[in-house]
């Protein structure tokens, strides 16, 4: 495989690594039997990686990579690697697919809305969520009171959340109609 062959494979299995994990700890029973087969499905996915269309999301494309080795596991384990039945296991992958899909549509609005904020909102979110402060040390670098704080924390996620909701509103194929 070229370096940039490579380089390519690990930005994208980094990126849905999270994802794919989730859903194989959520089929195969043991701990150590899903790590074993997280493992499987990246050594995989990398051997397989030059017949990967990059026209199609990379999550799926790894999604039915994970898929054949949870039920290769289960074969080779007796059956015992995972909970459900094969045809389960289709439907949760379906599933799971879909729900990413959902999350990555949300956090693009999430991104495109925080992009909106100004001033001291935005302020309150970079203290608070990007450098993590406890509410006392943003109440003093901003120079409010602890409940002033908590409150305009509160207002803003609520105002995220309608502007999430709206941009997906707007982006929803049953809004074109």
């Amino acid at each position: 495989m070229r370096d940039e062959d490579h380089d390519r494979f690990l930005r994208a299995w980094t990126q849905a690594q999270p994802a794919i994990a989730g859903y194989v700890a959520a089929v195969v029973q043991d701990a150590h039997a899903a790590d074993d087969v997280l493992q499987n499905v990246a050594v995989a996915a990398l051997r397989r990686f030059p017949e990967y269309d990059a026209s199609r999301p990379f999550i799926a494309w790894a999604m039915g990579i994970a898929k054949i080795e949870i039920l290769t596991a289960r074969r080779d384990q007796g059956r015992t690697a995972a909970r459900f039945r094969d045809a389960t296991i289709d439907a949760l992958a379906a599933a799971w697919e879909e729900s990413l899909g959902e999350t990555e549509a949300r956090q693009q609005a999430l991104g495109e809305c925080l992009r909106q904020l100004v001033g001291r909102n935005r302020e309150l979110v970079t203290l608070r969520y990007h450098q993590d402060l406890p509410l006392e040390e943003i109440a003093a670098r901003l120079r409010m009171t602890s409940v002033a704080v908590r409150v305009a924390l509160s207002r803003l996620r609520s105002a995220l959340h309608s502007c999430i909701q709206r941009r997906l509103a707007a982006e929803s194929p049953s809004h074109d109609l």
